[in-house]
């Protein structure tokens, strides 16, 4: 019994075709590539811009928390008489 194999004819135009492609796409990579480069930078930024607002969580719920002990202090007034 003789086993036929699938026959594929391969030319040079072909693999000079599959380079150029796989070129076009090495060129596309290193250019999302340079796109990555200043990602520790732009970390780094973020990170400083939310320490400089941390603080205002803080405040806000202080102040939250001030005006309701001081409406609730003012209803039991009212209604105390006094």
């Amino acid at each position: 019994m003789e086993e036929k194999e699938p026959h594929v004819r391969i030319t040079l135009q072909t693999i000079y075709d599959k380079q150029l492609d796989n070129e076009r796409l090495l060129v596309r990579t290193l250019e999302r590539l340079d796109h990555l480069a200043d990602i520790p930078d732009r970390l780094r930024l973020v990170e400083q811009k939310q320490a400089e607002v941390s603080w205002i969580p803080t405040v806000l719920m202080a102040a939250l928390t001030a005006g309701i002990v001081g409406l609730a202090t003012s209803v039991f007034t009212i209604i105390r008489g006094g």
